[in-house]
């Protein structure tokens, strides 16, 4: 797949729609939205379509933030913004 085309795949609203509908992660129970996750996914899937759109990320980068939120959703690490900086620490 060409980075546009992941770009297009990965715009932030339909990944979490896609997400949602997956009912892994982020789902709805008894008329209530569970997404614990869901304001760092966006932002960080948001952050790196731009990014991509600019020229600043190549393909590579993209796949790497791509597994980065993956592992972030099976809690194998924390994502967490700090002064408009991402930072990525392991957790096991």
């Amino acid at each position: 797949m060409t980075l546009q085309g992941i770009i297009d795949k990965m715009e932030a609203k339909n990944f979490i729609m896609n997400l949602i509908k997956e009912g892994k992660h982020f789902f709805y129970k008894d008329n209530v939205f569970y997404g614990e996750k869901c304001f760092i996914v966006y932002s960080v899937v948001k952050w790196v379509v731009a990014e991509a759109k600019a020229g600043e990320f190549d393909e590579e980068q993209v796949k790497n933030y791509l597994n980065a939120i993956s592992a972030y959703l099976k809690g194998d690490i924390e994502m967490f913004w700090e002064n408009g900086t991402l930072y990525v620490r392991k957790l096991k």
